[in-house]
């Protein structure tokens, strides 16, 4: 008998996985604060006059609240910080 391991077929992930509430609260400056950025522009939500860039900034937190209110949420659920569903609604690309 000789001895083999399987090849792991599965793809790597095509969106970043969501960082947490509480990292974008940090005001992090992160590649995915830019990505997250461009796709809120691209959906329509964005609030930038300039950027988005990868300092987080309370125009990325306007953005997210206008994204919120595209899906829907109100009150409580469109506060500009992110939850889990709304981070992975967005598909945030792989940085």
């Amino acid at each position: 008998m000789r001895a083999w391991a399987e090849k792991d077929t599965t793809p790597p992930p095509t969106f970043e996985p969501f960082p947490g509430t509480a990292w974008f609260k940090t005001s992090p400056r992160s590649p995915i604060v830019t990505a997250m950025g461009r796709r809120l522009v691209e959906v329509g939500c964005g609030a930038y006059t300039s950027g988005p860039g990868p300092q987080w900034t309370p125009v990325d937190r306007e953005s997210v609240r206008r994204w919120q209110h595209k899906l829907g949420d109100n009150g409580g659920l469109a506060d500009g910080w992110f939850g889990p569903l709304q981070w992975a609604a967005l598909q945030v690309p792989k940085v």
